[in-house]
């Protein structure tokens, strides 16, 4: 028995030896890439030998620092700037030769974003209208005891006709999870609650619509896989996938004209799935 564990943890030490140098080699072909101005080819070199670690046997991982590193590669992929991602799967090969623990999947079948119990969950909201456009929409936000509340009043002139707010939420926040749930009081009128997949103007949109029961708090839960990719308000293809989330947002964008009002409680991504 004392030969048999000698001789695993010789093959252990072997396979990590090996891990180390080809992970090495991928550091030395992708440094150059990344600082010659071609970052998704570096990101590229290091996504392979990753995946590579990752699909192969005889590297000496185990099975839960394994799963550890499919999650961190899940969440390196869905990173959408090329030098934010070679950085990301860099960060994973230096955890990798360093032996430090990789970060693990969410075990809880829900996390909270936003429950506006703290000064920070309000810090980062802002508020889009249509005036962007020529449009002459308003929005006001102000912040209650424990909500955000949204008002203002849609405006159908100059072919406008919507108000918005939205906000960041970090990198991997929905990563394992598969719906996201609001818990709000509306007004009656027809919601939409979008997710995007990075910042900027540029972002990818996806869409639910829900509508509102006047004054009533009610919660609504949409499966982000299901939510329809907009391109300025008109469905285009396109899926989206939680680890790709970058922010959250609510439209009041029904065609119609006159005051609005959205009581937001809560925000949370939630796991409806367990397989």
């Amino acid at each position: 028995m004392l030969i048999s564990l000698t001789l695993s943890l010789a093959l252990m030490a072997g396979s990590s030896a090996a891990m180390d140098a080809y992970l090495e080699r991928a550091i030395e072909r992708g440094v150059p890439l990344f600082n010659q101005g071609n970052p998704a080819a570096c990101a590229a070199v290091y996504a392979t030998a990753l995946e590579g670690i990752a699909s192969g046997d005889g590297w000496g991982i185990d099975a839960t620092r394994l799963a550890n590193l499919e999650y961190q590669l899940e969440l390196a992929s869905s990173v959408t700037d090329p030098r934010e991602q070679a950085w990301a799967y860099r960060r994973i090969i230096d955890t990798l030769l360093s032996d430090e623990p990789l970060g693990a999947p969410p075990n809880d079948d829900s996390r909270v974003l936003f429950d506006f119990s703290e000064a920070g969950d309000f810090e980062n909201w802002r508020i889009v209208v249509d005036g962007v456009m020529g449009g002459r929409s308003t929005g006001q936000l102000s912040k209650q005891q424990d909500t955000l509340l949204f008002t203002g009043e849609t405006s159908l002139e100059n072919n406008g006709g919507f108000s918005s707010i939205r906000a960041p939420v970090p990198a991997g926040s929905l990563a394992g999870y598969d719906a996201l749930r609001v818990r709000v009081k509306g007004d009656g009128r027809t919601w939409i609650l979008g997710l995007r997949d990075r910042s900027g103007s540029r972002a990818g949109s996806y869409w639910s619509r829900f509508e509102t029961r006047a004054g009533e708090l009610q919660t609504v839960t949409v499966e982000i896989t299901e939510m329809v990719r907009q391109y300025f308000g008109t469905p285009i293809q396109g899926k989206l996938q939680p680890s790709a989330v970058r922010g959250v947002e609510f439209y009041i964008y029904d065609k119609k004209a006159g005051p609005f009002r959205l009581e937001v409680d809560r925000i949370e991504a939630v796991r409806l799935r367990t397989n």
